[in-house]
């Protein structure tokens, strides 16, 4: 009888016990499948989405698609190619740049290498032109000495000419039978009839803050340079500060009232006009002559002689100073100037610069003080301002300084020293 083909020998004799030699055999285990990696989320992502691609659009969809995501990835390729391409074509560019103005910076580098050894060269003939022009005027002391050597000749001259002046002014005198008689001294202007202190206290200022000026600007010029004489020293301010501070010090003036009122205050005054009391002074006796707002009260050789006689009588080295109404400021000649019935003329700070030059002073200075910044126009002061706004200032900073500048100067000269043929001689 046969076996059904589920029970056929081949297949029931693996249910059969084995033989007993082989039962005490020991069936070696067979080995574990080594573990398979898990996919990722985006492999599982993939494989899903290319199932469903699959079931979805068929083999030859996908194909198609296949071939439009190549397609795709070949226009976003080149397009990032053509970008990068551009981008290095700009870097080309700017490298090109960078390198042309490199050339143009070397180029002008060199060219200002070349204008500078040129510039040498002409600075190296100046200075051998300037040496050899000291050596011409100075010969023992060179360039260095020149300018010395120059204010010593300038003084010589000026001396001839003050000689010869007072020489012609000696030959065009008459001649007088009986002995000589000395000239009288010009007088100053006088105020005797007129109350000029009244008018000084109620326009010249507060005599405090007038006081207060004066030291600022003069006070320790004159301390370093005693004995002092103010010449029209009206009130005498300065005066009583020299005083104060242990300086020997002389007040001169004109005007009786003021003169009294200075003594009263236990001050050294004397009622004499300037040039008689300098006659008097032994030469090279004074450390510092000052005169403020007097020359322009003066005849103009009365000026002069003032001039000559503080250049003989100060010590070389002195300092005299002189302060006036400034008229290139022409509010001055407007306002302050013609109010004072006293004041003969405005000096020009260039004129008096040269008749202190002339009297035998070096090394003239100006000082300008008190600009009138009450009328001054006033300048535009906005950030935001147009261009033209500084046009417009520029023009009213030059109409404030002609206008409205400065509206008193002070000249500072300095006697001379010593020497043969210099002025230092006996003013006659």
């Amino acid at each position: 009888m046969a076996l059904p083909g589920e029970l056929s020998r081949d297949k029931t004799d693996r249910l059969r016990p084995p033989p007993p030699d082989q039962a005490t055999e020991e069936v070696a285990p067979e080995p574990a499948p080594a573990p398979v990696a898990r996919p990722g989320p985006r492999r599982r992502a993939v494989r899903l989405a290319k199932r469903v691609a699959h079931r979805v659009l068929g083999e030859r969809g996908v194909d198609k698609l296949r071939g439009y995501l190549r397609v795709n990835e070949a226009l976003r390729m080149g397009s990032e190619s053509l970008r990068r391409t551009a981008e290095l074509e700009q870097q080309v560019a700017s490298m090109q740049r960078a390198a042309l103005e490199a050339e143009l910076v070397q180029a002008e580098a060199h060219a200002a290498s070349v204008n500078l050894e040129l510039l040498k060269g002409e600075v190296r003939s100046v200075i051998q032109t300037l040496e050899d022009l000291g050596m011409a005027i100075a010969p023992a002391a060179g360039l260095a000495g020149a300018g010395e050597r120059l204010s010593e000749l300038r003084e010589r001259v000026n001396g001839l000419d003050r000689r010869l002046r007072s020489l012609q002014a000696q030959a065009a005198a008459p001649v007088q039978s009986g002995p000589v008689q000395a000239a009288p001294a010009a007088a100053a202007p006088s105020s005797a009839l007129f109350d000029y202190v009244g008018f000084e206290r109620r326009f010249r200022g507060d005599p405090e803050a007038v006081a207060a000026a004066l030291a600022e600007r003069y006070l320790d010029l004159l301390v370093a340079n005693p004995p002092v004489v103010d010449i029209g020293c009206g009130r005498a301010e300065l005066v009583e500060m020299l005083t104060r501070r242990g300086v020997e010090a002389i007040g001169v003036d004109t005007d009786p009232s003021m003169v009294a009122e200075a003594r009263d205050r236990g001050l050294d005054v004397r009622q004499v006009d300037g040039s008689s009391f300098l006659r008097g002074r032994e030469p090279g006796s004074l450390g510092a002559v000052i005169a403020t707002h007097l020359v322009e009260h003066l005849e103009f050789a009365d000026l002069v002689e003032l001039l000559e006689l503080a250049a003989t009588r100060l010590r070389p080295g002195g300092l005299f100073i002189a302060e006036t109404p400034n008229p290139t400021s022409l509010v001055v000649l407007g306002n302050s100037f013609i109010l004072d019935p006293t004041h003969l003329r405005p000096l020009h700070p260039s004129l008096l610069t040269f008749l202190c030059e002339g009297a035998g002073f070096r090394d003239v200075r100006l000082r300008f003080h008190a600009p009138a910044t009450d009328y001054q126009l006033p300048m535009i002061d906005d950030p935001d301002a147009p261009p033209w706004a500084k046009r417009v200032n520029d023009a009213f900073a030059k109409l404030n300084s002609v206008l409205f500048g400065p509206q008193e100067y002070a000249l500072i000269a300095t006697a001379a020293p010593a020497s043969d043929g210099a002025p230092g001689e006996e003013h006659p």
